[in-house]
């Protein structure tokens, strides 16, 4: 049998798992904390030679003791991402049969050759070389010889390789990987099926009396467990030392190490605390006198643990507000370098984010030191998900066989040994969408054997048979509600939520009522961090899965995430921001507001609050408050001062900045007082009405507005001989589709042919009043083929001053019973508009649904800058509450709509049309003019491409509508449109 193939064997001559430090000879290279300071550390990351096999026998071994292609690679990547093989995304299928452990004879393999030089300094010292992660399988080789395997593409192995190199001369390292292997059963992860070396490599030394692991247990009742090991029998002198932030020690002790383990406990005095909101950390140095090595660790004083089935952290209560986050990099995979998961970590901090679950494996070594510095909680995740077996009759059929328990027990032990040290741990979790069986209660015990100062979790143990939190995926908003009012003995969490596939997600605040409502749930995180879309440099767009040719695939579901593929920002992450945004304000009357502290570990010492006073969109006045101590979990009342107004729409503002991170937490809006519409002066009707066969014409004094009398349409308003409007407006019940309403789409608009509805007109009625003209328009709206639909009628108002008041009617006949995309009106403009301003919600796109983000002002932008490109093209930008719109020139002409109504609107140098075909950007073609819509109402987002259901009263159904709104043409120098009043 293959050794890829024998699931009996994991690793062949590989050291024993164990924590990532580093030796340095000198304290002050100790206390950099950088690798690159240490003894005899040589990174082997770089240029290898590399040569692509179809087939793993295509070279024989025997062949390894020379260099076979001249080709390089960089290391760490996955070749497919490097031009070799072949790029394929699923997300619960394997690309081969189910034949466990069997996978394809053609097994595409990479052989990685290079060249390294040792020096004397590596006499008479065990040499160890490192390999951070591999997928998936892969055998090493030294000179030629065989040295020893490994599987776990996702976990640390290493090697000795002290009797195989030549000291002074240069040796050949040869490295076979395997893209498929036994192992891979257990790695199908939801992501892109890629090979290679895609972590870091790297070379080492240890000598004969070095500390070779050690395991650090500290608390918050400041006592500090130290377990060291090492490989030699005899003893030791050890110095134990333990530095604060300002270097000023808190522990200095010799200890004795004798016959290769030494266990050290430590009763320290008020050591402080991490924390999430306060991640303090103090610097542990391991000094082993007789070899001179020194060995630095970080250090945070925390303890978790579960009290009447709730968790606290350090004695208090905590919620874990977090996302889901894969390795990600939108040119180089799961590849990705230090600095990209430094952005990662502090955009979450940024962001609110408090916690991270490592979905589904063990992410690199980096980011859990940079968890431990800036403090995120996280959920550590085994690399291990068997989700393809939903496509056999027995999803638990790994889990439940205990001949494979040993793989089980191997990806815990390998995990918790490697990563125990971190402070930001607090939870292991043992994989992900792999069934349930006894393999999993045997992982559960070992976790505990292992380190029983932290939790376990595992989502498919429904009822926590082995694990200390019980958890669920997907929950909707009712059934978390209904969980929370009757609790679990142990604590929840909800591992994935929300699905952030597209435009989206909503209902975010509705979950988040929830969660704070019920103490025992304790725990939310967002599927996913971010997009797994790879960037095509030729095309300049974001590829997703079938557009390599792969088959099967699951299309574009690897775009998911609250950022985007290149880690630019979406609005869901900023919605999700102002959601659990930990101080909240809520108005109880128009001077008075309850103000509430949800950090869980801080006061609100260093927490600023100033507030704006808006009339009209325009900021008067902005003032600090006064500073108020509000401890955690408690509330108090802040109050601003008395605000005189006369009719003009007044708000007000909070913006809360923490200036201990030097960042805004989130913002607050509340209405003191809505503007009442005045009536405008009637003017006389001085405009002259022109018939043709065709043409109704309305000739006032600087403008021309025309009708077809073939069709009903407004077809042109002109103003000193330029047309404003290019393409006629007409009712509009469809729009182009976001990933969360594939269901809706498939259930009732692809059947029911929402995107083929059709308008009859009827008739067309005018009239001639004082002070205006009416232009009366009749039509059928209604999908092909069924008998249901709307009799609409358009009311057109045209007075003197050029002033256009359109009134939209629908009187609905025959059954649907489904939802509908949205009710509004389509418009095309010149496209030489693309200046916008507007008075409504913003700046950023904003639903029925997702809206805490934004607050009501005056914005300014472009239609470029206001259309939101994702990646799979859908409709976006849209802005609630909208009283005003100018789309303007460069010289200060254009179109000006209003309404005392709040409409939705958005606006598109692309037709709909265009955005619901295209399937990537480049595939957005500029209209020949601006799509504008005017909307009544449009559907709540949801997260229903894998997630809840648009909330009820985020629907809409088939039922009769009115609104109206007015639209003004204008040059430069009329400035007033009468925003505020009605005709």
């Amino acid at each position: 049998m293959n050794k890829w193939e024998n699931f009996n064997i994991i690793r062949e001559n590989a050291i024993e798992s164990k924590n990532t430090f580093y030796y340095y000879s000198d304290i002050n290279f100790a206390k950099k904390f950088d690798k690159n300071f240490s003894k005899n550390f040589m990174s082997l990351n770089g240029d290898w030679y590399f040569t692509y096999l179809n087939n793993p026998n295509e070279v024989s071994v025997y062949e390894y003791g020379k260099i076979i292609s001249k080709k390089t690679i960089r290391v760490p990547s996955l070749w497919q991402y490097e031009g070799y093989g072949k790029l394929q995304y699923t997300d619960e299928g394997y690309p081969f049969p189910i034949v466990y452990p069997y996978v394809p004879t053609d097994n595409p393999t990479g052989i990685y050759q290079k060249e390294v030089f040792f020096s004397d300094d590596y006499i008479g010292k065990k040499i160890v070389i490192r390999f951070d992660g591999v997928e998936s399988y892969y055998e090493l080789y030294v000179n030629g010889e065989y040295i020893g395997l490994a599987k776990g593409s996702r976990l640390k192995s290493e090697f000795n390789i002290t009797n195989y190199v030549n000291i002074g001369e240069k040796n050949l390292l040869t490295v076979r990987v395997l893209q498929f292997s036994d192992a891979t059963y257990f790695e199908d992860q939801d992501m892109w099926w890629a090979s290679g070396i895609f972590r870091d490599v790297s070379i080492y030394t240890v000598e004969e009396k070095s500390i070779e692991r050690y395991e650090v247990f500290s608390s918050y009742d400041s006592i500090l467990k130290l377990n060291l090991f090492t490989e030699f029998n005899g003893k030791l002198d050890v110095k134990i030392i333990l530095e604060d932030i300002e270097g000023n020690e808190i522990l200095n002790k010799k200890e004795i190490l004798d016959n290769g383990k030494g266990t050290y406990i430590y009763n320290l005095e008020d050591t402080i605390e991490w924390n999430p909101e306060r991640p303090y950390l103090y610097n542990l140095y391991i000094i082993n006198e007789q070899e001179n090595e020194i060995i630095s660790q970080k250090v945070g004083f925390r303890t978790i643990e579960i009290i009447d089935g709730i968790m606290y952290l350090n004695k208090k209560y905590f919620m874990m507000h977090g996302v889901n986050r894969h390795d990600n990099h939108h040119i180089y995979g799961r590849a990705v370098d230090e600095e990209r998961i430094e952005k990662d970590v502090l955009l979450m901090k940024q962001n609110n984010i408090n916690s991270v679950r490592t979905a589904h494996y063990p992410n690199s070594e980096h980011f859990y030191d940079l968890c431990d510095k800036y403090g995120l909680l996280v959920v550590s995740e085994s690399d291990l998900e068997t989700h393809g077996y939903v496509n056999t009759k027995n999803f638990d059929e790994l889990a439940q066989d205990k001949k494979l328990e040993h793989i089980y027990i191997d990806r815990i032990e390998r995990h918790i040994k490697e990563k125990m040290n971190h402070p930001s741990i607090i939870m292991w979790s043992l994989g992900n969408e792999s069934g349930f069986g006894d393999n999993f209660l045997a992982m559960a015990k070992k976790s505990k054997e292992l380190d029983p100062s932290r939790l376990v979790h595992y989502e498919e143990d429904r009822f926590a048979e082995g694990v200390d939190v019980i958890s669920t995926m997907y929950s909707r908003v009712q059934m978390m509600n209904y969980m929370g009012e009757n609790p679990f003995p142990k604590p929840r969490i909800i591992c994935e939520y929300a699905h952030s596939m597209g435009n989206g997600p909503g209902g975010l605040m509705e979950y988040q009522n929830v969660f704070y409502k019920h103490k025992s749930i304790q725990g939310h995180f967002i599927w996913e961090w971010s997009d797994h879309g790879i960037l095509d440099k030729k095309r300049n767009v974001i590829m997703y899965g079938g557009d390599y040719g792969d088959v099967p695939n699951n299309l574009n579901f690897c775009l998911d995430g609250l950022i985007f593929s290149d880690q630019s920002i979406s609005p869901g992450l900023l919605q999700y921001k102002q959601v659990i945004c930990p101080i909240k304000i809520r108005k109880n009357s128009n001077l008075e507001y309850e103000t509430e502290n949800l950090f869980w570990f801080r006061d609100t010492e260093n927490i600023k609050i100033k507030y704006q006073i808006v009339e009209d969109g325009n900021i008067i006045c902005e003032k600090e408050l006064e500073k108020i101590i509000i401890n955690s979990q408690e509330k108090r009342i802040i109050r601003i001062s008395k605000i005189e107004y006369d009719n003009k729409d007044i708000y007000v503002n909070f913006i809360v900045e923490d200036l201990e991170n030097n960042l805004e937490l989130g913002k607050y809006q509340f209405n003191i007082y809505t503007r009442k519409y005045v009536e405008l002066p009637k003017i006389k009707n001085n405009m002259k009405i022109k018939e043709t066969y065709d043409l109704l014409k309305i000739i006032g004094q600087d403008y021309k507005i025309e009708f077809s009398k073939m069709n009903g349409k407004l077809i042109k308003y002109e103003k000193h001989n330029k047309n404003y409007l290019v393409k006629y407006g007409n009712i509009n019940l469809f729009k182009p589709v976001i990933d969360n309403h594939k269901y809706e789409n498939m259930d009732f608009w692809i059947p029911y042919y929402f995107e083929l509805i059709q308008e009859h007109f009827r008739e067309i009625k005018f009239e001639e009043l004082d002070d205006r003209i009416i232009v009366n328009v009749k039509s059928i709206i209604a999908p092909p083929v069924y008998d249901f639909g709307y009799v609409a009628n358009y009311k057109y108002e045209i007075f003197s001053d050029g002033i256009i008041k359109v009134t939209l009617k629908g009187e609905k006949y025959g059954e649907y019973k489904g939802v509908l995309p949205k009710i509004g009106f389509e418009i095309g403009v010149n496209k030489e508009f693309q200046n916008v301003e507007y008075y409504g919600m913003g700046p950023f796109e904003n639903y029925v649904d997702s809206k805490e983000l934004s607050i009501i002002g005056i914005y300014k932008s472009t239609i470029d800058n206001m259309f939101l490109n994702y990646s799979y093209p859908q409709d976006n930008g849209n802005h609630q509450n909208t009283k005003w719109i100018k789309l303007t020139n460069d010289n200060e002409e254009g179109l000006a709509i209003f309404s005392e109504e709040d409409l939705n609107f958005s606006v598109w140098n692309y037709t709909k049309e265009n955005i619901q075909n295209a399937k990537h950007t480049d595939e957005l073609i500029r209209s020949d003019y601006i799509t504008l819509n005017l909307d009544m109402k449009l559907i709540g987002l949801g997260s229903n491409s894998w997630g809840s259901e648009i909330l009820e009263s985020y629907k809409i159904y088939f039922e009769n509508f009115e609104y109206s709104f007015m639209i003004k043409s204008f040059v430069k120098g009329e400035e007033e449109l009468c925003y505020y009043s009605k005709h």
